[in-house]
């Protein structure tokens, strides 16, 4: 999961949970804010070339093609 997917999910939660409207005014303009967050950038692994996010390669199975 991206750092982005990640908070998404962590305000999605959180306005799921909520009932007062005034932090949900606040979690719904936090959401619509991730959406103007550049996009993150793609790597590529140094050993099988695997492209992909940071998160992501940092932890995948390598095998080297």
């Amino acid at each position: 999961m991206s750092a982005r997917e990640e908070l998404e999910m962590h305000l999605s939660q959180a306005l799921s949970r909520t009932e007062d409207t005034e932090v949900q005014a606040h979690l719904y303009a936090a959401l619509e804010s991730t959406e103007e967050l550049p996009p993150t950038p793609l790597v590529e692994c140094p050993v099988c070339g695997t492209v992909g996010l940071a998160e992501r390669i940092e932890r995948h199975d390598c095998q080297v093609r």
